[in-house]
């Protein structure tokens, strides 16, 4: 399939680039909050090497069932696929994670406050939390920005154009004929400043 291939080259290519570039690097535990089927996971599991660990969590089993299976088919031990849970809180020891990535999910003001809170509590000092926001105006997503400030994080750096969106119904439709078809987005990334 025309789309797979183009998917796995951008996973091995481009994303791996762009995750290096906000600074993850070889040996780094990550956490992927909201991964879906794990199109960032497996980037992310590429740019940390054995040495390091992607934890790829999702509210919907029949997804994760997904991601579980292709982690075998591609030989991805250092990917783990885990059940999240719909208050956003994370099962995973205070300091835990080098890098928390939030995309496409902070949109959801319901629990927005718990990511911020528990991505807080689940990054290193200097960890980077790194959020790509879809389905918000300009207003929204300067209110969201806000919001991350206020729940301790430092902005770096704003990289416009390189995250895709995922969204299901495209990518798993018959129609999609390239990933170049896809919506690309703005990424902000921040440090967790603990006191």
């Amino acid at each position: 399939m025309i789309v797979t291939d183009q998917l796995t080259a951008w996973q091995c290519g481009e994303c791996t680039e762009l995750f290096r570039k906000i600074g993850m690097r070889d040996g780094d535990t990550v956490i992927d909050f909201g991964c879906g089927v794990g199109n960032y996971a497996f980037a992310a599991a590429e740019v940390v090497g054995q040495s390091g660990q992607v934890y790829a969590l999702d509210i919907d089993t029949d997804v994760l069932n997904r991601l579980k299976a292709e982690t075998l088919l591609r030989n991805t031990p250092n990917l783990h696929p885990y059940a999240s849970h719909e208050d956003a809180t994370m099962d995973f020891a205070d300091g835990f994670a080098n890098v928390v990535l939030i995309y496409d999910l902070i949109h959801q003001t319901d629990i927005r406050r718990r990511f911020l809170e528990e991505s807080r509590r689940v990054l290193v000092s200097g960890g980077i939390l790194s959020i790509l926001p879809f389905h918000m105006n300009h207003d929204e997503i300067r209110y969201m920005l806000q919001q991350v400030k206020t729940a301790g994080f430092k902005r770096t750096e704003t990289l416009v154009n390189c995250g895709l969106h995922f969204a299901l119904d495209k990518v798993f439709s018959d129609s999609l004929e390239s990933i170049t078809d896809l919506e690309r987005g703005t990424i902000y990334n921040f440090i967790n400043r603990k006191d």
